[in-house]
Order: structure tokens, then sequence, then C-alpha cells
């Protein structure tokens, strides 16, 4: 795991390391000579047992807040620094806010300089320090005098960062691999090395990696962490990994190095963003800002989505619109600074990332957002439910009706196999679909893009007079074949339509029926489905109702049109329900004894020679049997396609 110290320049943080550590983090000759730590110092920390724990000494200084924050991106916990002869100073006050902001929420308050003040004024301080934290991330930690020089309180303070170490449990986190590249330099003998810490996902030796922006792949031949040769590393450890491939274009401060074909760079990023309690003036709309994330910063312009301006201590929802793309995604804790002059202004979560060249509409951005953080509010924020929820999230809004494996990845920073295990959750729980090989859809946009072709079909079908062409209702879609079987199945199932020969039937579209006609239309559809395969001829109909010729005809011929009644011949009409139950029967006597026989198949649907040869004559028609030389019906190849 991973821990940072945090806190107000000369106020012992580099000591404090080097006295748990036995490293000095000053790596810079310029840090050494001014006693000021300039860049990020990694050391690693052995504690007992086996436990090793990494810790980022950050800087304090006011002008080295933006290097401060790329050491704070994915610290799981943090020790922050006061000295007792100063007490809490500015930069205390902003590297708490920033550690607020990013997303740290467990540490341990070292006060340093003991030696320097008296046991009152160690009492006094402890008591400004627990009046300032109330409230903040940090409000229950532990407050540890010690000195760096004398060793005094070093016993209890070391016994309380061990205890508060073995309490947090660090949670591997899944995903991509994902580094932001803290800086990198040319080994002799090695080749470029890049250092970093991994926000998330893991490496091997070997594994090929891809540079963001940039789209430079490389592959590792070495890896150190924690200072230490390894062949594979983790997220929340301090890396340094040796990629050769990239000597001529050595990878720079603000890259990620990410798993090949997983990551995007993004303009425009849609956030919630939070401001420090004590601003001095309110984040206007259209703000220039400095934006950090990672090691990334980037000049841009804070884009308010539902107010002119906001305060101090507030929330809002907004878009930062970059200068240009950077390497960052959704999940990903920022800060935001003024530019000038310098002042943290707020921080927060990127909700949802977006390379378009012009900034995204604002009514559109602001409903998305807000779904978004309504359904994750009912969502499970960790364990296997956390991979379901991305994943289910990624399928309601993606921009297409279905989306791929890749599509999936790049909205949820997900490996494919993590990927699997949410979507066959989903598809098991009945709210995703799997259209075949790599597509899959949620659910509700299934039935969405039933309703809407239903709705389509009905209304072409009643200007077309009930039948259609299926390739023409396709055309000018950019719904994917798997998509389109799968409705055109679930319409049929629903004896909403039946398709044959690439036409579309639509049984229930029987357009401009008066109140009379549609009274017709239920009697008739009712005598065709009770008689069955006793059916009477076409002629008797209006004596069997009772009914004038001249009105039950038009109505009988729009109910043959619509496909809710089917003349097989002259002499003989099945109501649609019961030509499919002799379609099945004919399947399944062909399919177990290989052959249909008339005679059998009239014993079967329990009617006479003249029903049983009208119903076989119309599946030879139609490409479902074929007449053999004994007169006796087997299946065609391909007659599935012909199906009613």
């Amino acid at each position: 795991m991973m821990m940072c110290t945090a806190g107000h320049v000369d106020h012992g943080k580099t000591r404090l390391v080097k006295l748990l550590t036995g490293c000095s983090t000053d790596r810079l000759k310029t840090e050494q000579e001014r006693g000021l730590t300039i860049e990020l110092g990694f050391a690693p920390c052995m504690l007992s047992g086996d436990i090793c724990v990494g810790i980022v000494d950050v800087p304090g200084h006011e002008k080295f807040v933006r290097t401060m924050v790329s050491g704070v991106s994915g610290i799981d916990m943090t020790i922050l620094v006061i000295a007792a002869d100063d007490g809490v100073m500015p930069q205390t006050v902003e590297h708490m806010e920033i550690m607020q902001l990013l997303g740290v929420r467990r540490g341990v308050v070292a006060l340093t300089k003991i030696d320097m003040v008296s046991a009152a004024t160690v009492a006094t301080r402890t008591e400004e320090i627990r009046a300032f934290l109330e409230g903040t991330c940090l409000e229950d930690a532990p407050i540890c005098p010690v000195s760096s020089e004398t060793f005094d309180g070093y016993g209890a303070f070391y016994d309380t960062l061990m205890q508060e170490v073995a309490e947090l449990r660090h949670q591997p986190r899944g995903g991509i691999f994902r580094m932001p590249v803290e800086r990198s330099f040319s080994q002799s003998g090695q080749g470029v090395v890049v250092t970093g810490i991994p926000v998330s996902g893991h490496l091997k030796t070997g594994d090929a990696v891809e540079l963001v922006p940039g789209g430079q792949v490389g592959r590792v031949r070495g890896m150190q962490c924690f200072l230490r040769d390894r062949t594979e590393g983790h997220y929340g450890q301090c890396m340094a990994l040796n990629i050769p491939d990239w000597g001529k274009t050595p990878p720079r401060r603000g890259q990620v190095i990410a798993t090949p074909g997983t990551l995007r760079s993004a303009r425009f990023l849609h956030v919630r963003l939070n401001t420090v309690r004590k601003l001095d003036h309110p984040l206007k709309h259209a703000s220039p800002v400095k934006f950090h994330a990672g090691t990334t910063e980037a000049s841009g312009k804070c884009f308010l989505l539902e107010q002119k301006s906001v305060g101090g201590g507030s929330s809002a929802l907004a878009t930062i619109a970059l200068m240009q793309p950077e390497a960052v995604a959704i999940g990903d804790r920022f800060i935001l600074r003024r530019p000038s002059p310098a002042a943290t202004l707020a921080g927060g979560e990127i909700l949802d990332v977006s390379s378009d060249k012009t900034r995204p509409n604002k009514a559109r951005t602001l409903e998305a957002l807000r779904n978004r953080e309504a359904f994750f509010t009912d969502q499970s924020v960790s364990g296997p439910d956390a991979v379901i929820a991305r994943v289910e999230f990624a399928l309601l809004t993606a921009p297409r009706a279905t989306v791929d494996m890749q599509d999936l990845v790049w909205a949820t920073l997900l490996l494919p196999d993590e990927l699997q295990d949410g979507l066959t959750g989903l598809v098991d729980a009945g709210r995703a679909l799997h259209l075949g090989r790599d597509e899959y859809m949620h659910s509700d946009c299934f039935d969405r893009c039933l309703a809407d072709t239903e709705e389509k079909v009905r209304q072409r079908a009643n200007e077309a007079g009930g039948e259609l062409s299926q390739p023409e209702l396709q055309s000018g879609s950019n719904w994917s074949n798997g998509l389109w079987s799968r409705i055109w199945t679930a319409l049929a199932t629903d004896d909403v339509i039946t398709i044959r020969e690439g036409r579309v039937v639509v049984r229930s579209a029987i357009p401009d029926l008066s109140e009379a006609e549609a009274e017709i239309a239920r009697q008739l559809e009712e005598l065709y489905d009770r008689t069955g395969f006793h059916s009477p001829h076409p002629s008797a109909v209006a004596d069997d109702l009772g009914l004038k010729a001249d009105d039950v005809t038009p109505v009988f011929d729009r109910l043959l049109v619509a496909g809710r009644l089917v003349r097989l011949s002259a002499n003989v009409v099945l109501s649609i329900k019961h030509l499919r139950e002799a379609q099945a029967l004919v399947i399944d006597i062909a399919t177990t004894q290989g052959r249909v026989d008339s005679g059998r198949f009239k014993l079967e649907i329990e009617s006479s020679r003249k029903y049983a040869l009208a119903i076989l004559d119309f599946l030879d028609a139609h490409n479902i049997t074929v007449r053999s030389a004994d007169n006796s019906r087997l299946l065609r190849s391909g007659y599935a396609k012909h199906l009613f």
C-alpha cells in the first residue's frame, strides 16, 4: 500500500520519513542544498513482519502544491505533519483540503518538533489541531507528538501508525493498468526508465503497454516495486518500469502508461466538484483554471452547468474544457487551482469524459450527469456488485444500441475477463442480452428498440396494406444484424408479425375499420379459432355468422391481408394460430421419423384428408417441405427461414 506525508514547508516531513525508512527522499541536488522538497520523494518502509508500505514525501512549499497533487493521487492514507512551534499553517490548510478533495480517508497526525516547545504548548497545539480537523476526513485521526531529533514519542507514533495500517485493508483495484508518468530518464545499458504509482490494474514484465496521449507502444523489459526487482506489480505501488522501446520519444510527465487499446484521451471532462471551504471569491462560470489529476497539469476553463457561480464549501456539476486532450478517465479525482494568484479552488470526481471537438450540449450533459449520479446512488460501491453496476451503466448509456467488448473496455476501464463476469451476471438476471459473439445490449434498450420497430411497422403497414419488405424496413438503420434478428423473432413470437421470404406481414394491420367492421372481424377470428382444422368454407362464413356476405367479405379479405387468417387453398382457410400448430407438428414428425405421411398427418390433426393435404401442399409451396416420390413430405434444406 501507499501513504504520503503532507503539511507545511519545513515542518519535518522528510526527516520523519528518513526516521521511518532510513532513506532520504530529497533526491535532487537543489533539494539537498536548499533543504526544500521540490519533486516527489519515494521511500519503502518495512514495518513489523513483512509489511512493506511505500511512503511518498510531498513538497510543502506553496509553489510546489501542483507536485503535491500528483503525489496524493492513488494514496491509501496520509501522515499529516504539523510542527509544534508553528501549528497549523497556510499549506497545512491547503494540503488538508487537497487530500480531502482527492479522496484520502484515513491518516495519522504527527505533531513534530516537540523538543522545541514546552509540554503546555504541545497540549495547546493538540487542541488546536483537533479543532482544525473537525468536519474533515481526518476528524477522528490520532494525533501523535514526536521529535525526529530526540526520538521522544517515536515509539508511540510508530505503534499508532502500525495499527492504522493494519486496520486499513488494502483492496486490490482491478481494471486496466494505468500509471501516470511521474518522471522518466535514461539509464546506461538499460534505456528508458519510467516511474510512477499505478492507479489501477496490474502489470508483468514482458507485457506490452501504451503511452496516452501519444499512442507509442512498448514492452516492459524490467520492473522495480519499492526499489526491489520484481516480475509483477500492481495498483498502489511505487514502480519503475524499464521500457527500451521508448528511447527515441521518452515519456513526459502527465502522460499515462496503460494497457494497449484501453484508454483514450479526452478534452471535455464532466465532473462533480466541491469548492474549498475558505474560497476568497466565488468560482464563476467559464473561469480559467489549472486542472490537476494524477501527474497531469493542464490549462482549461470551468463551465458550471447549474448556476453562474459557486461559493466556498459548495458542490456543483460542471464541464472542464481543457486546452488539449489528456489521459484522464471516469472515476479519477482532480483538483482545480486558480492560475493567478495561485490558489486551490475545488476538486472532486470525473463522472464522464468526451473527446468531441466542441463542448457538448449543456442540457444533455446535465441530464446525463444527473442520471449517472442517481443510478450509482442506488448501487453497491465495492465488490462484484460494483463491477456489475459499471457494466450495466455502460450498456444503458452506450451511444449505439449494441456494444462490443472494446466499447465496454473504453467505457468501464475494465479488462475483458472482468467485463465478462459482469455481463454474465446481467444476462443471468435478465438485465442484458447477448446477441451473439461479441455483441451485447441492455434489456431496457432492447425493449425501446422493439417498441419503436413495432410502431414503425404498424404505421408503414397501414400505408402499404399490411405487407412490407423486410430489407426496406432495415435500410438506413445502424442497428446490427444480430439486433434485427432478435427484434423480428420477438415480434413474431408475440404474434405481431409473420415473416415470409423477406416479407413482413403485420397481422394486426387492418386500417380504417369502422366499429361495425371491427365487430365482424372479432367474430370471424373467433369462428376460425374455434373450428380449428374443421374451419368453414369461405363462401359459408357469412351464413355461419348470420350476416350479409357484402358486409363480411371485405373484412374477411382484410384479415387475410393482415395475416390473421391464412388461405391454404380455394376452399380451406385457417387461423394463423392453427397453421402454426400444424407447421410445428409437421416439423416434429419429419425430424423424428424422417418424413410425413399424409394419412398419418390426417390422424394427428384429427381432421379430414382435405385439410391435411391443403396444409401439406401449402407448406410445399412455401419451401418448408418438399414432396417425395411416394407422396410423403420431407423438410427442405433451410426451411427455418420460411416458417410462419
